[in-house]
């Protein structure tokens, strides 16, 4: 696994990627910077706080891996809607309450430039999407259209 915590893997015609971590939050947390690289080269994005975006995601659902889903869609829909790149988390976390798991999220991000772009990402496909628990951690499986 590369040490980014996540690697994109062969696919007919989207883009599919396993992010790993330690920790659930961990997993996620490399699951949204594999779809932020997907779009935007985020390793040439100015990191600088000037002009930084914060953006917040708070969704809730029954398993995990609809937590996922949600959150990753969520992520796209308010980058398209603001017109930013995300390239970083600032913090994440996942509780669970009455039977729901929850997940809140603030991303940075940056305006939108057409050099830093990659591909256009449509939406995150419920097909295949997967979450393993194993001794070392978390992996996630993540198809997006594109």
């Amino acid at each position: 696994m590369a040490q980014k915590g996540y690697k994109y893997v062969e696919h007919t015609a989207d883009v599919e990627f396993v992010a790993i971590g330690g920790t659930i939050e961990a997993a996620f947390k490399n699951a949204f910077l594999a779809m932020f690289n997907t779009m935007a080269d985020i390793g040439k994005l100015p990191k600088s706080k000037a002009k930084t975006q914060k953006l917040t995601i708070n969704d809730s659902a029954r398993t995990l891996e609809d937590l996922l889903w949600f959150g990753l869609q969520d992520a796209l829909s308010v980058t398209d809607a603001e017109g930013v790149y995300a390239y970083g988390i600032a913090s994440l976390s996942i509780s669970t309450s009455m039977g729901e798991y929850n997940i809140n999220a603030v991303l940075k991000a940056k305006k939108k430039e057409q050099k830093f772009s990659k591909l256009d990402v449509k939406g995150v496909s419920q097909f295949d999407l997967k979450i393993v628990k194993s001794a070392k951690g978390y992996g996630v499986s993540v198809v997006l259209d594109v």
